[in-house]
């Protein structure tokens, strides 16, 4: 029988600020999303705190927290939570995405020694398939993957364990929820009758592949909880809703209906979209930053080893501005050839850019979509091309291996195209001003120890 393990990083970008500042270990940590503007990630002492002052309010009514804390502390914007925040004496952090990136990078090749099948999910998480080691006791198991990562990363991880990836994925919400279970839980060694009350405590919005709306919907039919669904008729579940969600009720009873890698991961499309750091009104800044927004998103774009058909832009001001009415606009625009060239995309994306500007706007963002993405091969020339250079061919293949090569060696942004505009000169850059170190990525940003 199938076996599978989903190993997530617990606060994963908390984690990560922690990992190189042990002290905050007893502090709350949080951290901040684009141009520091709402709580993104908690560690858990951040959490409990909020939890606490929480029931504190609800115990002492109007008075007491409620003027000086938000309802939740999660998503709310920083500016509303920042005396809250000092109250509880908490460590704030701007996104640190280089950071987040790369301890992301070294966590998943470490979870690949672990097992010869890994999907790496997400940023934090990593399905495992465990059917060669199933005879071992899976919960040791589990507990040596977290020691390894802890050991090695200094990162803290959940392991969920199950006969499908939806039983792992459930797992390991339970594992996360029950300190009993010391962020490892087993179910392929639960009785059925343990399991059904197990999936009892589980609400079934938070069952792995039912959306909101599902939910709703499933709420509305008096099907509340994890165990509901799996006990649902599978022809009524397939009538009412689809076989999508027939595969769901399957893999909670056990049956592997999805192994891994068994959908197509690949990305059909890559956006690459900032807000400002400031708005921007002056044409050469936005330029800037879509040429900037397109050389990242065409650099991964390589990396997948694809090349692309569309090149969209879209600007839009703020939509809380006092003065002025919101003006949002998109431009897509095909290519002849498929193609992962940056000096091309950008051309392209500048051409979109220049039909969709509007002189006197304050614009707030700025997004860029490399879509009809394919895998890359052969290219069928025109005979009637005019100029083939940019098209995939081995000087343009040449040319951007150099520039990645470079980059990747060097440090990020070091070869650029001059549309780009120079680092200290990007005034419309994000806000990051409570960042932390790159430590990993940026031989001047070194952690130093005294």
């Amino acid at each position: 029988m199938a076996v599978f393990a989903l190993v997530d990083g617990n606060s994963f970008y908390a984690s990560c600020q922690i990992a190189f500042e042990p002290a905050l270990r007893h502090r709350p940590v949080v951290v901040l999303s684009n141009n520091d503007g709402c709580v993104v990630a908690a560690n858990d002492r951040a959490k409990a705190v909020d939890a606490l002052l929480k029931r504190e309010q609800k115990t002492f009514g109007q008075g007491g927290y409620r003027a000086a804390r938000p309802n939740s502390l999660m998503y709310q914007p920083y500016f509303k939570v920042k005396p809250y925040l000092d109250r509880i004496q908490a460590a704030v952090f701007s996104s640190n995405y280089e950071l987040y990136a790369d301890m992301s990078s070294r966590m998943h090749a470490l979870l690949g020694e672990f097992s010869g099948h890994q999907e790496i999910y997400s940023i934090d998480e990593s399905f495992l398939e465990l059917s060669d080691v199933a005879q071992w006791n899976l919960t040791d198991y589990g507990q040596e993957v977290k020691r390894k990562v802890m050991q090695c990363l200094g990162l803290p991880v959940a392991v969920g364990i199950g006969h499908s990836r939806t039983q792992a994925k459930l797992a390991n919400h339970l594992a996360k929820k029950h300190s009993a279970y010391q962020g490892v839980l087993d179910l392929t060694v639960l009785t059925p009758l343990s399991l059904d009350l197990l999936f009892k405590q589980v609400e079934v919005g938070k069952v792995w592949g039912v959306g909101k709306r599902l939910s709703a919907k499933l709420v509305d039919q008096g099907i509340l909880t994890a165990y509901d669904l799996k006990s649902c008729d599978l022809k009524w579940i397939r009538r009412c809703y689809s076989v999508t969600v027939e595969r769901i009720v399957r893999e909670l009873r056990g049956e592997s209906c999805l192994g891994l890698n068994s959908h197509d991961v690949s990305e059909r499309q890559i956006i690459s979209s900032r807000s400002f750091g400031r708005p921007v009104m002056d044409w050469d800044q936005m330029a800037q930053a879509v040429s900037a927004y397109v050389s990242r998103a065409s650099e991964k774009l390589r990396q997948q080893h694809k090349v692309c058909q569309f090149v969209t832009v879209s600007i839009r001001s703020s939509p809380y501005a006092v003065e002025g009415e919101l003006y949002q606009a998109s431009q897509t625009v095909p290519l002849i050839y498929p193609s992962d060239n940056t000096v091309l995309l950008v051309k392209q994306a500048k051409r979109a850019l220049k039909s969709i500007w509007r002189e006197q706007v304050a614009y707030q963002k700025a997004s860029v979509v490399l879509s009809g993405v394919t895998e890359k091969g052969a290219v069928q020339m025109d005979c009637f091309a005019p100029d083939p250079k940019y098209s995939a061919n081995e000087q343009s293949d040449r040319l951007m291996s150099v520039v990645d090569g470079l980059n990747k060696t060097m440090g990020k942004g070091t070869i650029q195209l001059a549309s780009e505009g120079m680092k200290n000169r990007q005034a419309w850059r994000m806000r990051r001003n409570l960042m932390s170190g790159r430590y990993t990525t940026r031989w001047n940003e070194l952690q130093v120890v005294s």
